[in-house]
């Protein structure tokens, strides 16, 4: 009998905590209206030889580590 009471009193304990635990339906950050839709497009600089070339060598590198 007492195995009995304490299962009852388990799951009604285990229901009561399940249906508390969501009070609200709205637990997210409210939206705002103020997106944009401007991006800001980094700038990028122009290699000289001498640092083409080093990309270039590193790039080199890179492919025949993964092509082995």
């Amino acid at each position: 009998m007492k195995r009995i009471l304490y299962t009852f009193i388990f799951i009604i304990t285990c229901s009561f905590t399940l249906f508390l635990s969501c009070d609200s339906p709205e637990e997210l950050t409210p939206k705002v209206d103020d997106k944009t839709n401007d991006y800001l497009i980094p700038t990028g600089s122009i290699l000289s030889a001498q640092d083409r070339q080093e990309v270039e060598a590193l790039w080199d590198e890179y492919n025949n580590a993964i092509n082995q």
